[in-house]
């Protein structure tokens, strides 16, 4: 019960830090909304820190984040960015939350 308590608490905290941005519009928003879902299991939240990076925050399972990023990649393209020299960034939220270390796990540019 009490790990239960620690990751909802954990979660709670994440979901804080990436909810104070600004949107730039409906396209981008739809995008994070794809990522904070159900489909995207790996991903615990996103935002846009500019108009051409997204960040994906997970908790490290040792996995190819690097392919994951490419991943995310796909999905941006697919929601109208193609082309537009967006990155995606995948950060490790528990580093984030427990330290306020920026830890990167992969990163792709998209296309």
């Amino acid at each position: 019960m009490k790990r239960f308590f620690i990751i909802f608490l954990l979660l709670l905290l994440a979901t804080s830090c990436f909810a104070l941005t600004e949107s730039f519009g409906p396209q981008y928003d739809t995008v994070v909304k794809i990522f904070q879902g159900k489909g995207e299991p790996y991903a615990m939240d996103a935002n846009w820190k500019s108009q051409t990076l997204l960040t994906i925050g997970v908790f490290n399972h040792s996995k190819d984040y690097d392919q994951y990023a490419s991943h995310a990649c796909d999905v941006i393209e697919k929601n109208g960015f193609q082309g537009k020299g967006v990155a995606a960034q995948i950060v490790d939220m528990r580093k984030l939350i427990e330290s306020e270390e920026w830890v990167v796990l992969g990163e792709a540019q998209c296309n």
